[in-house]
């Protein structure tokens, strides 16, 4: 692991249990739910969706995609920014034959995803974990390409993140944005009732991030790929019936009890995943009403 660069930690991802209980503590309930890749797996499969079993698998398909976009070639040096647990990283390493440089400014994230880099480099893969601020430092680059998957609501200025970016890519670089992003029909009480289950508030619009890009020296996006479709289709279908379904009863055996007859213990699997299928189905409302979409935006440094 390279050492820190810049930091804020707030600290939300450190007491998580409930992924250490499967070896990947930063991961949370998505441990479960997807392994290490702490992103939905937006494909549009209907056979995927009603399978808790291969949601994994949508998930890697959906990190692939990602990097066919970006034009990941072998012996390129990418930058991932908002890393998670670095399953993306790893998969971009193996399956594109890249280098890359994980960037995360969570303290948790970053020793999760640091130990499995390493046993991952063991066998021979380029990979490393910075902890850094992306609105403030990125690793020194030049990089071929450099990829953001499922943050940006975490991140207060976008501007200043698509800027550290643009400084690090080498002319002709790729950069794609992953990620779900209010329409302009979002409202002031949509953004609320995000952060109220998300704990953030910032989520791109797809309004303002073509613009930021702009800004900072990015040309018009070469690709724009919206995913919305699959939130309104076979995740609106499947989504809330295999959490229960497949999901809960494993959830609810490892994290028994409740905050009346068990207050000791540090989580329970009923609460969180109702939590969880609340907070979920309240970006698949936003998505039917067509305030909020899901997209993949492709921009290139200027050669």
């Amino acid at each position: 692991m390279e050492k820190i660069i810049d930091s804020i930690d707030d600290g939300h991802y450190l007491p998580d249990v409930v992924g250490g209980v499967l070896g990947l503590p930063g991961a949370g309930l998505h441990a479960y739910l997807t392994g290490d890749f702490l992103h939905p797996p937006m494909v549009f499969d209907a056979e995927m969706w009603s399978d808790g079993a291969q949601w994994s698998r949508g998930s890697r398909q959906h990190t692939i995609d990602i990097g066919t976009l970006a034009e990941l070639r072998p012996g390129d040096h990418v930058l991932d920014v908002g890393c998670g647990v670095g399953g993306p990283a790893r998969l971009f390493a193996s399956h594109f034959q890249v280098s890359v440089t994980s960037v995360t400014n969570s303290s948790a994230h970053r020793a999760t995803c640091g130990r499995l880099h390493e046993q991952w480099l063991e066998q021979g893969g380029g990979l490393k974990v910075v902890l850094a601020d992306c609105q403030r430092h990125l690793p020194e680059g030049p990089f071929d390409a450099a990829i953001s998957i499922n943050m940006l609501y975490q991140v207060p200025d976008h501007r200043a993140m698509f800027r550290n970016v643009f400084e690090r890519l080498r002319p002709g670089g790729r950069f794609v944005i992953d990620d779900w992003m209010l329409t302009p029909l979002a409202t002031a009480d949509d953004i609320d009732q995000l952060a109220t289950h998300f704990q953030y508030r910032h989520f791109g619009r797809i309004d303002q991030i073509e613009s930021d890009l702009l800004a900072v020296g990015f040309p018009a996006a070469e690709a724009i790929v919206d995913l919305g479709h699959v939130a309104r289709g076979p995740m609106s279908a499947h989504f809330e019936d295999q959490m229960r379904r497949y999901f809960a009863p494993r959830v609810i055996a490892d994290w028994p009890g409740d905050p009346v007859t068990a207050p000791e213990r540090p989580a329970y699997g009923e609460l969180m995943i109702d939590e969880f299928i609340e907070s979920v189905n309240l970006t698949l409302r936003m998505h039917q009403a067509c305030h909020m979409t899901y997209r993949r935006v492709l921009v290139r440094r200027p050669t």
